[in-house]
């Protein structure tokens, strides 16, 4: 009797034990749960992350790729004018460099001219010479000015000194008619003056 009484006391034991190792076990396994959980909010954080590099990294390719090609489009457009510009300028430099040594060439030879040294017996041949420069110098200066105009310098030149260029060719034109009277005045006048210094030396030496 007394047996039965500790076989039917062992029971509530056994039972309450195996519901405590039951409780423990789900607790550990909705530890276990939410570790898993969190694992995976990890890895979902992370996926994310490097998702949105991603597209960052694709952006920023995109971006290159569309601003390199409009760049260097950009450039060699601009790269081939400036070439077109400097060798269009180097030619333009070569002109007028041309012109300033021919015009320069032709103020010098008639600036070296000294009318006051000619001797009275090579005058005619004098004059001829001088004016033979004269027009040479004329034609170089009408010359120059059409390579000036098409260099495109005539509107800045009639902005800045409009009557300068047709004030040269006036005093140009002005002069060359004033040799051309003195040469047709001399070549009137000169045997007259011959004949005088002939008179004149005739009666020095018979004195």
């Amino acid at each position: 009797m007394s047996k039965k009484v500790g076989e039917t006391a062992s029971v509530p034991e056994e039972s309450e034990l195996a519901s405590r190792f039951s409780v423990d076990d789900l607790n550990i396994k909705v530890q276990q749960a939410q570790e898993v959980l969190l694992d995976l909010e990890r890895r979902r954080e992370e996926i994310e992350r490097q998702k949105r590099q991603l597209e960052e990294l694709r952006k920023k390719q995109r971006d290159f790729e569309v601003g390199h090609r409009a760049v260097t489009e950009e450039l060699t457009r601009s790269v081939a004018l400036l070439e077109r510009q400097e060798e269009d300028g180097q030619r333009e430099l070569d002109d007028i460099r041309s012109v300033r040594k021919t015009l320069a060439g032709q103020l010098a030879s008639l600036e070296a001219l000294e009318p006051a040294t000619w001797e009275p017996a090579n005058l005619a041949d004098e004059l001829t010479r001088a004016l033979a420069l004269v027009d040479q110098s004329r034609a170089a200066l009408r010359q120059s000015q059409g390579r000036l105009e098409r260099l495109g310098w005539e509107a800045a030149e009639r902005e800045s000194t409009p009557t300068q260029a047709g004030g040269v060719l006036e005093e140009t034109d002005e002069g060359f008619g004033f040799w051309h009277k003195v040469a047709s005045g001399l070549a009137y006048s000169l045997p007259l003056i011959l004949f005088l210094l002939g008179v004149s030396l005739f009666w020095f030496l018979k004195k």
